[in-house]
């Protein structure tokens, strides 16, 4: 796995220059920018988790969460659109019948797919396909993206089935809602979609808590556990970013009424010393648990509770841990991070938008914790 994330780094150099040339576009446009996006699928750098027989990477999951961090510590709403990009891909390759798919990537493999794959629509069956409604939110990159993959609950089945479709993106159908401080760049607005029709076979239906199709080690995962640990490679790029831009902060300023530079403050060193402590030790815990249970189903057995409690503790801790970094610093930085023109001030709020993400947020560590005394989770992930 490490050769594989070293490799991914190499890959991103020659593109890094570009995202942040155009990050502040990005974000002040409040959407991804298209020459990017479109850079990234063409160094097929989309399609990471998609199964090597579909035409795609299958990569480990530790690549996509390197390759998360790598691009998070150039622009964090490029790394999460491009982090949910692969992400959808393989939500796409989970559920849709194979042949199609197949066809598809060998058509167009830089195919750019952005979605939800949380069942926000209805979907009924009519002739020669299905026709959904509903809104779904958070859709990254939906106004850069070919396609959007869109999961509904079938109508009136019981017991619940769900239908995964996968559709031509018509940026006609996007209600422009992403007016937020952090992660502005990702263009996370709804998708609006009125009795859209959809052939059946571009469409996957299944009984809900379905294994995937594919079974690579990652469609072996619990399905709570496919998704938190690339959040946590968008979290700690935010942080070391942070440590970067406050030490070139420390090398210029002078505090007010200080007769020393903000280098030589005691308050400036303890900060940057926690901060590298909270955001190393966070990304190690992390790495350790990905590789247990990695190895757990890469050799075919199954994720204990207790195993599963332990990684999901361990992704929303190390996302919290980058959290506080970020905050030490920016509070040692003093008025100068209190500026739109400052680089930490961005870093803060996109930071805090990572933590928001229901798959790493703080309410997983009561709910891991609850596993590990044999209670109940209370989450239907679990």
């Amino acid at each position: 796995m490490a050769d594989g994330c070293s490799s991914i780094r190499e890959e991103l150099k020659p593109i890094l220059d570009l995202v942040e040339s155009k990050a502040h576009a990005a974000d002040k446009l409040r959407q991804p920018d298209l020459e990017v996006i479109k850079k990234l699928a063409e160094s097929d750098l989309l399609n990471l988790l998609v199964p090597r027989e579909y035409g795609g990477r299958g990569e480990p999951l530790s690549v996509l969460v390197e390759f998360s961090e790598t691009l998070a510590f150039s622009h964090g709403s490029t790394a999460w659109v491009a982090m949910t990009c692969n992400e959808e891909a393989g939500i796409a390759a989970a559920y849709l019948p194979p042949e199609n798919l197949k066809d598809l990537w060998s058509r167009q493999p830089d195919v750019i797919i952005a979605g939800s794959g949380v069942p926000h629509g209805r979907a009924h069956k009519v002739e020669g396909g299905w026709e959904l409604s509903g809104r779904w939110n958070f859709v990254s990159g939906c106004t850069s993206s070919d396609k959007w993959i869109l999961n509904s609950i079938v109508q009136d089945s019981s017991p619940l089935q769900l239908c995964f479709a996968l559709l031509n993106a018509d940026y006609s159908l996007i209600e422009k809602t992403w007016f937020t401080s952090g992660l502005r760049g990702t263009g996370s607005n709804d998708v609006v979609l009125h009795n859209h029709f959809v052939p059946y076979d571009s469409v996957g239906v299944v009984a809900n808590h379905s294994l995937p199709i594919p079974e690579t080690p990652f469609y072996r995962l619990p399905s709570g556990l496919r998704f938190p640990f690339p959040k946590t490679g968008i979290a700690t790029g935010l942080a070391f970013r942070a440590i970067h831009e406050f030490k070139k902060l420390c090398g210029t300023k002078k505090p007010l009424n200080s007769k020393l530079e903000l280098r030589n403050r005691p308050d400036a060193s303890a900060a940057i010393a926690k901060a590298e402590a909270l955001v190393r030790s966070g990304k190690a815990w992390v790495t350790e648990t990905l590789h247990d249970v990695w190895a757990s189903v890469a050799a075919g057995s199954e994720v204990t509770s207790e195993r599963h409690a332990l990684a999901r503790l361990a992704c929303s801790w190390s996302v919290q841990n980058s959290v506080a970094a970020v905050e030490l610093i920016t509070l040692s930085a003093g008025s100068s991070s209190n500026f739109e023109t400052s680089p930490l001030s961005q870093l803060a709020a996109d930071i805090r938008a990572v933590a928001g993400h229901f798959t790493v947020g703080n309410y997983q560590i009561d709910t891991a914790g609850r596993v590990l005394l044999g209670l109940d989770s209370d989450d239907r992930s679990f």
